[in-house]
């Protein structure tokens, strides 16, 4: 278990919510990171009618409280369960190794956000289930409802960055 190089499972264990938090925490940073980098660089390479809609686009109109509640808090929740929990703990069933899980996971992850999204979305969402789906992983030893909690900390901060602070920092950039 990759955390158990930082810190003996024994110490893990007896807290397993709070070290949920320091994994996912990093892992939602460096999947928005990511994702916006990648979506960056998509948006300036390939035509927009191939990358499609922005899915967050018609959340933005229901205002920044709703955005909030919805991107930030729901979703993450629902998403993590059906994209994270339900594949991957399967996949565990099915004796899957953990990189097939991971890589389930990320598939199921990018999928759905294709569907919802198009294709740019799903590129991107591909990846940060990826990371999500490590998160996971790295937990799941502690049991599934802290390795939960790890995917969901890192989607809730993902989406946070994504939807409140990205935008932030560009429009401000055009000024």
């Amino acid at each position: 278990m990759l955390l158990s190089r930082l810190w003996p499972v024994s110490v893990i264990e007896k807290r397993p919510y709070r070290y949920a938090c320091l994994v996912g925490v990093p892992v939602g940073l460096v999947s928005a990171i990511i994702g916006a980098s990648f979506a960056g660089l998509l948006w300036t390479t390939l035509p927009r009618e191939i990358l499609g809609p922005s899915a967050a686009a018609d959340m933005s109109k229901t205002g920044q409280w709703n955005m909030l509640l919805m991107g930030v808090f729901l979703m993450p929740f629902w998403e993590t369960l059906m994209a994270q929990l339900l594949p991957l703990e399967l996949g565990k069933m099915a004796r899957f190794n953990d990189a097939a899980c991971v890589a389930l996971g990320a598939v199921v992850f990018g999928a759905g956000h294709y569907l919802n999204g198009g294709l740019g979305h799903g590129i991107c969402s591909t990846i940060s289930g990826a990371l999500f789906s490590t998160g996971y992983m790295a937990m799941r030893a502690c049991g599934y409802l802290p390795a939960v909690w790890t995917s969901y900390v890192a989607h809730a901060i993902n989406n946070f960055l994504l939807l409140f602070v990205v935008p932030f920092v560009i429009s401000s950039s055009d000024q």
